[in-house]
């Protein structure tokens, strides 16, 4: 899939000057940059499965719900940062002039 230069100049834009007209600009970004989070969240999650327990501390339900708000907030963090490009590619292809 080749990317086009102009969507995604557009689609830059769009993440670093969101408009607030209906249908548009302010909700899709919002919208592309949620989806993202929650696509980085659910990585983490992956990742942090893949850690083996040492055993010297048993884990509990404080735990997990501690890692979990851990991974949220962290993907929202990296998706008001940058993150993954994700964002900017359902950004790009909501905005395309279905040409």
């Amino acid at each position: 899939m080749k990317i086009d230069a102009q969507a995604r100049l557009l689609a830059t834009q769009a993440l670093q000057n969101p408009t607030t007209k209906p249908g548009g600009g302010k909700e899709i970004v919002e919208t592309a940059r949620e989806f993202e989070a929650i696509f980085v969240q659910q990585v983490f999650k992956g990742m942090r499965r893949t850690i083996p327990d040492s055993g010297l501390l048993p884990r509990g339900n404080a735990e997990e719900i501690f890692y979990d708000m851990q991974d949220v907030e962290a993907a929202k963090q990296l998706t008001r940062h940058g993150g993954i490009g994700l964002s900017e590619m359902l950004i790009e292809q909501m905005t395309k002039d279905g040409g």
